[in-house]
C-alpha cells in the first residue's frame, strides 16, 4: 500500500502535528520517518536549552544541514521544524526531493496544543505564524487542515495533481537543449579543411575548446564586445598553433559550418513537450548570435514559446539587464514564479542571482559545489522540481 509516489515533507507552525502525522502516516504505510527536530534533539540535546547557550542563529544552521540530510535521506516521510521555512537553502533541497504539505490549523487550536511544551518561541505564536505565514504558502505543494482528521485530509489532498510550482521556464540552448560541443568540432574540423591548416582537425578542435572558453568569460563580463571577441579568439588560436590566422576568413569558415549545425541533446525535444504539456511557459534564452541562432534554433523553435537572443537583445548573460528584457518582453511581473535551466554556471546560475530568479543547474555528467537553487542530473529531474 502506498501513500504518494514522492517523498512527503510537512511544514507548518510549532503544533500544527507535523511530528505526529508523519508517524502515524508512516504506521499505515510504512517507510521511514526523518523528523529534524528529534533528530537535532538526538545530536545536540534539548533544543529551549540550545537557544539559551547559541542563540537562534547558531541552531538555524544545524537545523539547516539537517533539512538537506533529510532531503538525501531515504524517508518517507520528513517533519520538520517550524522554522524551517526560513532556510532557503533547506527547503529548495526538500522540495527536490519530494512533495511539500503545509499543515495548518486555527491559532487558537495551535496555541492549546502547545501551551504546556517547552518550545522556545511559543509565547510569540501570532508574530512568528505572521513573519513565516507567506513562506509556508510559498512552498507548499498541498495544504490541509489538521484540526481534523489529519491523516485522511492528507490522503484526500494528495490523490490530486501538485500545482505547478513556477509559471514560467527560461531554458538555456548550448549544452542544454543543443549539442554545442559536437556542433563546434565539427565546424572546427570543416574550417580547419576549408582552410587547409597543416595540422589535424583534433588538434585545431583542443586548442579552439581552450581559446573559446577564455573569451566566452570576457563577453559575459563585458570586458570586450561581440566584434572584439570574433578578433581574439582567432588571435589565440593563431598563437595556440603558432599559425598566422586571418580574422575574417576564418571566421567565415567556421560560422558558416556552425549555422549548418543542427544537433539537438538526445530527449530535448521530448523534454521541451513536457513542460509545455503541463501548461508552463518555455523560452530559450541564449549568449548566441542572431546570425548562428536563426539557424541553429529550427529544430527547437516550434516545441518553445519565443527565443530571446542575446545579441539581439543587446546585453549577455549573466547581466541583470538581459533577464529584465526577457521578463518585460512575456510580461512576467512575478519573479517567484520563473525559473532558469541551464548548464553555464557563470552566465545562467549567476544571471539568475544577478536578477532575483530561481535556477536549476543543467549537470549530465555530475556536479559539484553549485550557487543553482537546485541541481538535476537530467531531464526528469528538472521535471520533477517544477
Amino acid at each position: 500500500m502506498q501513500l504518494h509516489t514522492k517523498k512527503l515533507i510537512f511544514i507548518g507552525p510549532m503544533g500544527s502535528g507535523k511530528s505526529s502525522l508523519a508517524r502515524r502516516a508512516s504506521a499505515k504505510y510504512g517507510g521511514d520517518v526523518f523528523d529534524t527536530d528529534r533528530e537535532f534533539v538526538r545530536r545536540y540535546g534539548p533544543i529551549n536549552d540550545f537557544f539559551a547557550a547559541h542563540g537562534e542563529a547558531e541552531f538555524r544552521k544545524i537545523e539547516e544541514k539537517l533539512l538537506i540530510e533529510a532531503a538525501e535521506s531515504s524517508a518517507a516521510f520528513v517533519s520538520t521544524g517550524g522554522g524551517a521555512v526560513k532556510s532557503k537553502r533547506g527547503m529548495y533541497a526538500l522540495r527536490a526531493s519530494g512533495d511539500v504539505v503545509y499543515l495548518t490549523a486555527p491559532i487558537d487550536v495551535l496555541e492549546a496544543r502547545i501551551m504546556r511544551s517547552d518550545r522556545p518561541l511559543k509565547n510569540k505564536l501570532a508574530d512568528v505564524m505572521k513573519e513565516r505565514a507567506p513562506l509556508y504558502e510559498k512552498y507548499a505543494d498541498y495544504v490541509i487542515d489538521t484540526s481534523v482528521d489529519s491523516v485522511a485530509e492528507l490522503e484526500a489532498a494528495v490523490k490530486s495533481k501538485r500545482k505547478n510550482r513556477y509559471d514560467v521556464v527560461l531554458c538555456d540552448s548550448d549544452d542544454t537543449l543543443l549539442d554545442f560541443q559536437k556542433a563546434r568540432s565539427h565546424s572546427i574540423h570543416r574550417a580547419a579543411e576549408i582552410l587547409k591548416l597543416p595540422m589535424s582537425g583534433d588538434d585545431v578542435d583542443e586548442a579552439y575548446k581552450k581559446v573559446v572558453c577564455a573569451v566566452w568569460k570576457r563577453l559575459e563580463r563585458g570586458e570586450i564586445t561581440k566584434e572584439e571577441m570574433d578578433v581574439e579568439r582567432v588571435k589565440m588560436l593563431g598563437e595556440l598553433l603558432g599559425l598566422q590566422l586571418d580574422v575574417d576568413e576564418f571566421n567565415r569558415a567556421y560560422i558558416g559550418e556552425m549555422e549548418k549545425t543542427r544537433f539537438v541533446r538526445e530527449g530535448a525535444v521530448e523534454f521541451l513537450d513536457s513542460l509545455r504539456k503541463r501548461d508552463l511557459k518555455v523560452y530559450i534564452i541564449t549568449n548566441s548570435f542572431t546570425r548562428l541562432a536563426e539557424k541553429r534554433l529550427i529544430p527547437l523553435r516550434k516545441h518553445v514559446d519565443g527565443e530571446f537572443v542575446s545579441e539581439k537583445i543587446g546585453y549577455y548573460k549573466p547581466d541583470k539587464r538581459y533577464f529584465d528584457e526577457v521578463l518585460k518582453a512575456i510580461g512576467a511581473s512575478d519573479r517567484s514564479r520563473v525559473v532558469i535551466f541551464g548548464d553555464g554556471e557563470t552566465s545562467d546560475i549567476m544571471g539568475g542571482a544577478n536578477s532575483g530568479i530561481d535556477t536549476c543547474l543543467y549537470a549530465p555528467k555530475g556536479g559539484g559545489v553549485t550557487a543553482a537553487d537546485y541541481i538535476a542530473h537530467d531531464y526528469s529531474a528538472f521535471l520533477d522540481i517544477v
